[in-house]
Order: C-alpha cells, then structure tokens, then sequence
C-alpha cells in the first residue's frame, strides 16, 4: 500500500472515529438531560410540598406561565444566534413542567409524600440510563434499532402508569408517566438529531422535546385549574342556596333565626382540597462529560480490526471479534439487570 492510500485510509478511520464521538456526546448529552428533567420535576414538587396553603396553586399558575414566556422569547431570540441558549430554554421548560405537574396534584388533591416522589423518578431514570450505556457499546448498525426499541418501552411505561394511576389516584403513577413522558421524547429527540449529525442539532431537539411537553402539561393544568375554580364556585352557590332556603323555612315556622355559629358550621360543611377543586383528598399514612462510561466500553466495542494496531490474520480476527461479543453482551446483560432490579424496588417501595 503506498503512503497516498495509507494516507486516505487513516483519514477515513478518524472520520469514522469523530462521527462516533459525536454520536457518544449527543447520547450522554440527552441522557444527561433527562436525568436532569427528572430531578427537577421532582424538587419542584418537592419545594411546592412545603409551602401548603391555598395561594400555592394560583403562584404555581402564574409563575409557570411567566416561565413559558421567557422561554419562548429566548428560543426565537438568543437561540437563533447561538444554540447553547437552548441549553437555557430546556431548563426553564424543566421547571415550568414541574410547576404544571404540581399545580395538576393540587387540583386533583393528592398528598405529595416524599417517598412515593423520590422512587417515581427511578423507573424512567433507569430505563434511560441503560439504553444510553447500551447505545454506547453497541455496534452502530444496531443503534437506531435500540433506540426505537428505548422509545416504546418509554411509550409503554407511559400508558402502563397512566393506567395504575387512573384506579389508584397516587402521586406515584402521575409522576412516573410524566417522567417517563419526558424520557421518550429526550430519546426522540435524540433519533431526530442521529438521522442528520451534520445538520441537526441535538441542543435545538432537546429544547424543543422539552418545548411540546411543556406545552402539554401546562395546557392540562390549565384546564384543570380552571374546571377547579368553576366546581368549586358551583358548590359554594349551592351551599349558599340550600343554607338560605333552610333559613327561611325556619323562621316560616317560629323556630328563630339561624345564629353566626349555625351559619358557620353549614358554609364550613363543604369542603375542598388543594385549591378548592372538590375532589376527595386520598391521605395514604458545551457537553457533560461521558467518560466515566465510555471507558467501560473502551475496548468493548473496538477491537485491534479498527485500527491501525497492524495486521492480523482472519483467524485471529474472528476469535478478535467473538472476544468482544462476548464481553459487550456481558455488560449488556449486567446493565439490564441493575435496570429491572431498579424498576421493581422503585414500584415495591413507591406505590404504597
């Protein structure tokens, strides 16, 4: 081989090497920001949890609104002149999508128990952290299937816990599909951006998979709040009528007035939970860094055959090869198992 096609080989080999590294960086970047969606879902509810007054719902409503503004003015803004200010937006989006998920457990009156609230952000965590682990070590003829694959897995944990909380009414399940909601679209985002590396940017997905479920949540919570304070007006003016009638029916009959403590303890009967909904209160007692993974795969997923290390035979290829097979499936093998073993302890210890 004379040194012009040496030369274009190892050109070749290194583009074949950046690709790859970019691809790594946008895998551990969307990983990285669903972890960070997660956990700042939950501290939001958890910082909402101990300021329990009325007014909480009604700030949450305006402040996530605020945030929606701000985002968007910065997205078409800043963003179009320099994309790390998506970065920013996805961040405002993270905690305005904690604002709506809170605003949606006061409407609907359910208690914010910190258990329940930590172990609902595992599954989904967990779930996202083993596709990206995988994704890394995997040969890349492979990848855009794990990823589909990922993507309804997420789509299924999102129905499953949609389903769990429609006949139990936790903050477990509503948390854990809305985590899981987020992981999806992360992960979609993150297969819209791999099909064109050179022309999308995995910063502007994120932002704009954070941006639509941002949207969705705050418009559900919205409505809900707003069916809240209709419910709640409906069932004062009912209250306000029936204690009126019973008045006037007693003084029809000479049985006296109805006193300032009579009349208290009636308008006090009817009560709500969170912000005055009406519903019953169900009380039940650049890029982050990726080489602390990517080391464990180095060597996993490249062997002696992709580099320039010097010639093998094809026998010594081949065992070359099975030798990585293995040890790739082994850590695949041990990944899945650490995933599952978090989801179950996630769902024993959170769903009670």
């Amino acid at each position: 081989m004379d040194a012009e096609s040496t030369q274009r080989s190892m050109t070749s080999f290194e583009w074949d090497q950046q690709r790859l590294s970019m691809r790594n960086r946008e895998a551990a970047l969307t990983m990285w920001t669903g972890l960070g969606a997660i956990l700042s879902l939950l501290l939001t509810c958890f910082l909402g949890s101990l300021w329990r007054t009325e007014e909480r719902t009604a700030f949450s409503v305006i402040l996530m609104l605020v945030l929606l503004i701000v985002s968007v003015i910065l997205f078409f803004t800043a963003a179009k002149r320099d994309e790390r200010w998506n970065v920013v937006c996805s961040l405002i989006n993270h905690a305005g999508i904690g604002l709506a998920v809170l605003i949606l457990l006061d409407v609907l009156g359910l208690d914010i128990r910190l258990r329940q609230l930590a172990m609902s952000g595992l599954p989904a965590a967990a779930i996202l952290f083993g596709i990206v682990m995988i994704y890394v070590g995997m040969e890349e003829q492979n990848r855009k299937n794990l990823l589909y694959v990922g993507a309804a897995v997420f789509g299924l944990a999102v129905l499953v816990s949609l389903y769990q909380f429609y006949h139990l009414r936790t903050e477990f399940w509503l948390c854990t599909a809305v985590c899981a909601l987020l992981s999806c679209v992360n992960l979609g985002a993150l297969i819209w951006s791999a099909a064109a590396p050179e022309e999308r940017s995995a910063y502007r997905g994120l932002a704009v998979a954070s941006f639509a479920i941002y949207l969705l949540l705050a418009v559900a919570a919205l409505i809900a709040f707003a069916l809240a304070i209709l419910s709640s007006s409906n069932r004062d003016s009912k209250s306000t009528k029936k204690l009126f009638s019973w008045s006037k029916s007693r003084k029809s009959s000479g049985s006296g007035s109805i006193g300032v403590g009579s009349s208290s303890a009636g308008s006090g009967s009817v009560r709500s939970s969170g912000f005055g909904t009406g519903y019953p209160s169900r009380r039940r007692s650049y890029v982050p860094s990726y080489l602390w993974y990517y080391g464990l795969y180095h060597g996993f997923g490249r062997s002696r055959t992709d580099s320039a290390a010097g010639p093998m035979t094809e026998e010594e290829r081949l065992a070359e090869k099975a030798r990585l097979r293995r040890r790739r499936w082994i850590v695949f093998s041990l990944v899945a198992a650490i995933v599952i073993l978090v989801i179950v302890l996630a769902v024993i210890f959170g769903r009670g």
